[in-house]
């Protein structure tokens, strides 16, 4: 515990004003993920290597490399976990032809911790010819394979539950039993429905089954004797499995009904009936705590503002122990990677909003904690801005949470930029944000809202957005925007908002319906043309794709040019920054370019950065650097020093 508090608080002699360099905050972090082998001998850790994601095994007594993994070409390592206590398997991700960002197209490789025995064991780079031989080997399919259970007793396979490359009502998933060392598949089930995956009791069998229809709609299947059968309760159709109770034999689920958060509920595998464990009134479950070794859930972690944790299960002595922990590492949120089969040791990952990550092997018997790795080692967390949280109500009742991280200095009377978020069906935490530190590095306090619409906060916040892109949640924002300079954060001459995929939306539709807020606006990879979206893009390729456009804009066509920011163009008369991925496959670049096209002949040339190799958000590090280089000049010139040093009649 010394060794953390000496690194996070006992800093090398820095002055706390000194300003961090862009380029140290552009950097992806070196270690990406740290988990420990099942009895507790070696280490497997994901990092980057010239820019690569590999692998790398470490025993831990003593701490010494023993081999380790990198693939060839254009694939990198993906998520992994161990198999047994020498081998581990990982996914393996692509980078799709000129496309930055690597793509998981559903292959699995598993490797001994020691770099021997490495083989494709599953998806389209698995494939053996079969010549001469009775023997059974890997075949090439062509689907994607999500662990469902290590089946760690069984030392030579795992089981995994699959989705078909085929993206489509009639793509059914199966689940597999594979062998770690050959690749050889046996199918044990066919999934009940498309888009699904099914869960287990931890000890291979199979318990639950989820799937979403042509409408989108969830529904939940239970393993019976005759095989999977509807659960006969509507109301358990959005229900989640995220754990099970060996002793009790029951299973833990999340549950999300109308107008309320999710609930913990519990039941009988079997049976239709359930049983609340816990509610919180504001925030929605963001994952469980389980007991090491039995795997028990006797805890969840909620994130109303700043994340918390509840334990429902207070005789379970880890419970103590993991609030001991929060004790030790306070202001800071605290999560096990993973633990040995008898839980006697972990692996803890530190975070907090000015530590991206560190890891700790934690000794459940002796107590001892000791630092291992630190995920980004070239940042000093006195050097960076803490994320604080608050809240507001709107005119119709809504809470909305929002972050603020302020510049070195005032709180008060700041310039700032407004950075809604994507989604909109998502949400922004607390916690490290590198955009937001880049941002307020540089002089900005940097205002993030959770409108209506974002995830984590209940069905009835989540569906309040529907319809609304272009409505009650601009309207979010900017009364978000007029509390900040109630407030006296903000000054009201210095404003500007930028946001990426929906939130570059919102970075232009804001504007359009309160122009008096801001002075300036970056729209990255954003959606601006509603109609679009029907067209073009991968949303639309998939029937719950279309279901869901429909549900959330609408099909009229005057309804979405009204709320579509290029049939807006005469609205805005401010200066615009336009970036875009030239491959962007979920909003493509016709978005970007046909907005920049009908500026330019309505006398409104916009800046743009259109960057060829780059899909729906920058990956590379060298055209990050060039993105935010831009946008810290844009902003200068039009909030920032450049625009208070310019005179009056300069523009």
């Amino acid at each position: 515990m010394r060794r953390f508090l000496f690194l996070l608080f006992l800093w090398p002699t820095l002055s706390i004003c000194q300003q961090v360099d862009l380029s140290d905050l552009v950097r992806h972090a070196d270690i990406q993920e740290v988990k420990i082998s099942p009895t507790g001998t070696h280490l497997a850790v994901k990092k980057l290597h010239n820019g690569e994601r590999v692998l790398i095994f470490m025993s831990i007594n003593p701490l010494q490399v023993t081999g380790s993994l990198r693939f060839s070409g254009k694939e990198e390592v993906g998520n992994f976990y161990w198999a047994n206590n020498e081998r581990i398997v990982a996914e393996v991700v692509s980078r799709k032809a000129a496309l930055e960002t690597p793509v998981f197209y559903g292959s699995l490789f598993a490797i001994n911790y020691d770099g021997s025995k490495g083989k494709n064991i599953f998806g389209h780079l698995a494939g053996e010819r079969q010549v001469g031989s009775r023997l059974k080997k890997a075949e090439t399919t062509f689907a994607h394979a999500t662990l469902i259970d290590p089946l760690i007793d069984k030392k030579k396979e795992i089981l995994v539950s699959t989705h078909p490359w085929a993206d489509n009502q009639e793509s059914v998933g199966e689940v597999l039993r594979l062998n770690i060392y050959n690749g050889v598949k046996k199918r044990i089930s066919r999934l009940p429905q498309a888009w699904g995956r099914a869960y287990t009791d931890q000890k291979g069998n199979l318990l639950f089954a989820d799937g979403i229809d042509e409408q989108g709609d969830s529904q939940l299947y239970s393993r019976t004797k005759q095989g999977w059968e509807r659960i006969n309760n509507p109301l358990l159709d959005t229900a989640t499995p995220i754990g099970f109770d060996r002793a009790a034999g029951e299973a833990y689920l999340t549950l999300s009904e109308e107008a309320q958060t999710e609930k913990l509920i519990k039941l009988k595998p079997g049976t239709d009936k359930y049983s609340v464990v816990y509610q919180h009134e504001v925030s929605d479950i963001h994952g469980v705590i389980r007991t090491p070794g039995s795997y028990k859930p006797v805890g969840i972690y909620l994130h109303p503002d700043y994340p918390v944790e509840h334990f429902f299960s207070e005789s379970e002595g880890f419970a103590a122990f993991f609030r001991g922990l929060k004790k030790a590492f306070e202001g800071y949120h605290i999560s096990f990677t993973s633990f040995t089969s008898d839980g006697s040791l972990g692996v803890l990952k530190v975070h907090g909003d000015r530590l991206p990550n560190d890891y700790f092997l934690v000794n459940m018997e002796s107590k001892r904690v000791d630092f291992l790795i630190s995920s980004a080692n070239w940042l000093n967390p006195e050097q960076l801005q803490p994320m604080l949280a608050d809240d507001f109500n709107t005119e119709d009742g809504l809470k909305i949470g929002v972050y603020l991280t302020f510049p070195q200095g005032s709180n008060e009377h700041q310039p700032m930029v407004v950075l809604p978020h994507g989604g909109p069906h998502a949400r922004d935490y607390w916690g490290y944000d590198q955009e937001a530190q880049i941002l307020s590095q540089n002089g900005y306090l940097v205002l993030q809202v959770n409108f209506r619409g974002s995830t984590g906060y209940g069905s009835h916040f989540y569906r309040a957005g529907r319809l609304e892109w272009g409505g009650k949640i601009q309207k979010d924002i900017a009364d978000a925007v007029n509390w900040a300079i109630n407030k006296g954060y903000a000054d009201p001459e210095r404003i500007c908002i930028y946001g990426a995929s929906f939130g570059g939306y919102s970075a232009l539709m804001n504007p359009i319906r309160y122009p008096e807020l801001y002075k300036c606006a970056i729209g990255y990879v954003g959606v601006y043309d509603l109609e679009m979206m029907y067209k073009k893009g991968d949303i639309k390729r998939r029937d719950r794709g279309l279901a869901y456009l429909k549900r959330e804009l609408s099909k009229d066509k005057n309804f979405l040019r009204e709320n579509s920011p290029i049939h807006n163009t005469n609205k805005l008369n401010l200066p615009l920054f336009i970036v875009h991925g030239e491959k962007d496959e979920r909003v493509p670049v016709e978005h970007a370019e046909e907005l920049l096209e009908k500026l330019a002949k309505e006398g409104k040339p916009a800046k743009s950065l259109i960057v060829a190799n780059e899909g729906h958000g920058f990956y590379s590090e060298e055209n990050n650097m060039k993105l935010y280089t831009e946008i810290l000049s844009f902003l200068d010139q039009h909030i920032g020093v450049g625009a208070t040093e310019r005179q009056p009649g300069e523009g």
